[in-house]
C-alpha cells in the first residue's frame, strides 16, 4: 500500500478528508491510501504537534500538500513540508478549489495540480 500524507491547514480539513474518501475509493489509484494528522493537538504546543506528526511524515512515500487561501502561514504546513524533503519524498501541491492564496515559500516552484481524481492520481504515478 502507497501511504500518501496530506498536509492542509486545519480550516482546510474538508479538502484532506475528500481526497481520503477518493484514496478509499481506490480513484488515486490502486492501494493508495491518504493519511494525515489522526486528532487536533495544536493546544498542546508545537512539541506536541511534530511528535504526534513525524511518524506519520516519515512513514509516507510522498505528500500533498492542500494549498488554500492561508496555507502559506501555516507553521505546521511548513514543518511537514520540511520533514518530508529531508526525508527525500516528493511533495506536490495541489490546489483547493475556489481559492488563490500562495503555495508555502519552498513548494512554489513545485508545479500545481488541480484538486481532481485524476489529476492527483497522474501526479502521484510521476
Amino acid at each position: 500500500m502507497k501511504s500518501i500524507f496530506g498536509s492542509y491547514k486545519y480550516e482546510d480539513k474538508k479538502w484532506k478528508d475528500k481526497a481520503e474518501k477518493w484514496s478509499k475509493e481506490e480513484r488515486l489509484g490502486d492501494n493508495v491510501r491518504i493519511t494525515g494528522e489522526s486528532k487536533d493537538v495544536r493546544l498542546s504546543g508545537e512539541k506536541a504537534v511534530k511528535k504526534h506528526l513525524s511518524p506519520k511524515v516519515n512513514g509516507s512515500s510522498d505528500m500533498l500538500v492542500f494549498v488554500g487561501e492561508n496555507t502559506h502561514n501555516s507553521k505546521g504546513v511548513d514543518y511537514e513540508i520540511q520533514n518530508a524533503k529531508s526525508s527525500g519524498k516528493r511533495v506536490i501541491p495541489v490546489r483547493i478549489p475556489g481559492t488563490t492564496g500562495a503555495a508555502p515559500e519552498s513548494i512554489r516552484q513545485e508545479e500545481m495540480i488541480a484538486f481532481d481524481p485524476n489529476a492527483i492520481k497522474k501526479a502521484l504515478k510521476k
